[in-house]
């Protein structure tokens, strides 16, 4: 083979490689939207704001974070995951009131008192995990302290104020959405 065929080829192969890569990637936007299978036709997208977590004292091993997410169409929050550098366990949790039959006299780490709207008795308050959250296309659902959280347990350290990390959000139409937290004292 020649030295031109030989650099013609070569420089064949690179362009081939260069436009083989290009056209398998993605814009940013998309891969922070959504990377399931209605995200292939851009059928369903999910916008989250005002992502946070709350800061953790040092002798606690659960933390929890907060966000608004509003989807293009219904779609359904099924679960979140968060790397093992910063907690083993992250589940959806919703905040409940239950009555005194529920909450008995064993008041467990998960359950709060709080007072009835009548102001007259304390009613009891537990979190516990739930499969899904369902999001109505185009209305704004928030998780927020008192109500739908994502509860991360077994920290691997406490959450501090300015630190930021990442919690990966599992829809059932739009996918995975990777969403970036900052842990703070208040809601932003």
């Amino acid at each position: 083979m020649t030295r031109t065929r030989s650099t013609i080829l070569r420089a064949v192969g690179v362009f081939a490689l260069v436009g083989l890569a290009v056209g398998c990637g993605s814009d940013s936007e998309e891969e922070t939207s959504s990377s399931g299978p209605a995200a292939a036709s851009g059928a369903v997208t999910v916008e989250a704001t005002g992502a946070w977590a709350r800061t953790s004292p040092m002798n606690v091993d659960t933390g929890a974070a907060y966000v608004v997410l509003t989807a293009s169409a219904d779609d359904a929050l099924l679960g979140a995951e968060v790397a093992a550098s910063i907690a083993a366990v992250t589940e959806v949790h919703e905040t409940v009131a239950v009555d005194d039959a529920e909450a008995g006299m064993d008041m467990g780490s998960d359950t709060t008192m709080a007072m009835d709207t009548d102001m007259s008795a304390p009613m009891a308050m537990t979190m516990r995990p739930i499969d899904r959250l369902e999001l109505p296309a185009g209305e704004a659902v928030a998780l927020e302290p008192g109500g739908y959280h994502i509860m991360m347990m077994e920290l691997a350290a406490p959450l501090e104020l300015g630190q930021t990390f990442t919690i990966e959000l599992i829809f059932e139409q739009a996918g995975t959405v990777p969403v970036t937290f900052e842990v703070r004292d208040d809601a932003p």
